[in-house]
């Protein structure tokens, strides 16, 4: 089994619960500016290694990261002894899970299982307070040793994972009724610990070289569809399955998976850092990394519109009209965009012809934006299709199956979480492109329907392979604003002397937004297509 649950009666028979009295180690920042949070598995508490060594171990890695806050689990008896040892208030419930804080327990707010949840009301040095919450769910199967997991079989992964999401739907109803009197409405919500399950976020397609399956994990949607934040995701968007792993450092045979999560709801403050611990000077003391975060108290924005850059670009795979192949030339054309949400097309994954890449995992690095990745089909040992970069945290990506034309399509769905909070959804088309209409008409309809029934805010961008007037056009003309080109400056394709437009972005409900500048960008030679880039404003709903 990934983690032996024999001794659990031992641990049991020793361990304290409830609230140790401890020294109390102040905050250096007594403003309460910046927080900084731990979530750890310290298997078996800490004493894999030796019954004083290991707990030593830990211990240094808690000081080394000078830490706030430790969501800890697999505690085990070694709470007292670790808050002690770091001048730390301890919160125990049960005996696995456990809160070490700087900061004053100001009240129990724990729900669920004792053995899985327990929460606290901190009182942080300025007088502000925050819910903060140590958690452990449950699995159903081993898919983490090898030779136990069949990534051609994403629903036996996802069964096997199954009791983290039966858990957390439960222990988050029972903390959304525990927090919901006046007395908390303001306050921040962290939630932070070993979830047995990976994220959505992960298996995306954009991780699909990765992690050879792609797989929508349940467990993960429930928070972030609660306005919480995957603070990790926030700061290292781009999937680097070994740079992200938190199990397992002690056993490298295994499947390496993220499964160790800080969630966060908390408006007046922004994730200003986001890491990984799994290196000790002697040795990691153990079977989980610890995963840190650091927020900081953000500026409360006066404004109740957003503004929001877009842009859409076919970039041909990174074939210029030069007939070469330069995801560099691609990369630095998008950076001088200055966009928010880009919208791609013709976007390879692993393909021999474009080097056989991640394309969409290059470009978000080199501008430092999430991606999001859909495929048409399997090509030339990887995959063809469409992406999305955004500045902004993604919290769902859904591919929209489209009727075929010359060659299977998507529409790539991409949720996007703005700074205050509310979500856009952006939508990417890339229509068939014959000139008998019929298979784009029928693209178009399955599109319209999914935007009219959309409820919030719509961007639509894409290369829709029609021009104004046509019949496919005419439908979003009828659901949705579109951000109107200039006169002289609307002609998208052939880049090099340009002669129709068939680029567009759209937004809806046309009421909630308001069109800024629109321009086509003059770039003759990165790509077949020019890039149309559109500032747009969101307005409050009424």
């Amino acid at each position: 089994m990934k983690r032996c649950l024999i001794g659990l009666v031992f641990w049991c028979s020793i361990a304290v619960a409830g609230m140790a009295q401890t020294t109390t180690q102040t905050s250096s920042n007594t403003e309460a500016s910046e927080l900084t949070v731990m979530a750890w598995n310290i298997w078996r508490g800490g004493r894999e290694d030796g019954e004083d060594i290991g707990p030593a171990r830990v211990i240094d890695v808690i000081r080394d990261s000078d830490v706030d806050i430790v969501a800890m689990q697999e505690t085990y008896g070694s709470g007292e002894l670790i808050a002690d040892a770091l001048g730390y208030h301890l919160h125990s419930r049960g005996t696995n899970v456990s809160i070490h804080s700087r900061f004053s327990i100001f009240e129990d707010i724990s729900v669920h299982a004792a053995f899985k949840c327990v929460g606290a009301i901190l009182e942080l040095p300025d007088g502000s307070r925050l819910a903060f919450y140590s958690i452990w769910l449950p699995y159903s199967g081993e898919i983490w040793e090898a030779g136990t997991r069949d990534s051609s079989q994403p629903r036996k992964m996802l069964a096997a994972c199954e009791a983290s999401a039966i858990d957390l739907n439960a222990m988050w109803s029972a903390i959304e009724a525990r927090l919901s009197a006046t007395a908390y409405v303001d306050v921040p919500i962290i939630i932070a610990g070993d979830f047995n399950s990976m994220s959505h976020l992960d298996y995306g397609e954009v991780g699909w070289d990765q992690y050879h399956a792609v797989v929508d994990w349940p467990t993960s949607h429930i928070l972030t569809q609660q306005g919480f934040v995957d603070t990790y995701r926030v700061l290292n968007p781009v999937i680097d399955r070994a740079r992200d792993a938190t199990w397992t450092p002690r056993f490298p045979t295994q499947e390496q998976d993220r499964i160790d999560f800080i969630y966060a709801r908390a408006p007046a403050w922004r994730v200003a850092a986001s890491h990984v611990i799994r290196q000790h000077a002697i040795q990691f003391p153990s079977d989980h990394t610890a995963v840190v975060t650091t927020l900081e108290r953000s500026p409360t924005s006066v404004s109740t519109d957003h503004g929001i850059r877009a842009a859409s670009y076919n970039i041909r795979h990174g074939a210029g009209m030069d007939g070469r192949i330069d995801l560099d030339r691609t990369a630095a054309v998008l950076a001088s965009l200055n966009a928010d949400i880009i919208g791609l097309q013709e976007v390879d994954l692993r393909a021999t012809r474009s080097g056989g890449v991640n394309q969409v995992n290059v470009l978000a690095q080199r501008l430092g934006m999430h991606p999001a990745y859909g495929s048409f089909m399997d090509f030339q040992g990887g995959r063809y299709g469409m992406a999305m970069l955004s500045r902004y945290p993604i919290v769902k990506v859904t591919p929209l199956r489209l009727p075929n034309g010359n060659e299977p399509r998507i529409a790539l769905c991409v949720d996007v979480r703005l700074p205050d909070g509310q979500v856009v959804q952006v939508v990417n088309v890339h229509f068939d492109w014959v000139e008998d209409d019929a298979f784009r008409f029928a693209q178009a309809k399955i599109v319209t329907a999914h935007v009219r029934d959309h409820n919030g805010p719509c961007i639509l961008l894409g290369d829709f392979n029609d021009q104004p007037g046509s019949r496919t056009m005419r439908l979003f003309d009828g659901i949705a604003g579109e951000a109107d080109k200039p006169a002289e400056q609307r002609l998208t394709f052939p880049s090099d002397d340009p002669s129709i437009e068939i680029d567009f972005v759209y937004c809806t409900p046309a009421a909630r937004w308001a069109v800024g500048s629109v321009a086509v960008i003059d770039e003759a030679v990165a790509s077949d297509h020019r890039p149309v880039v559109v500032d747009l404003t969101l307005r409050p709903a009424e």
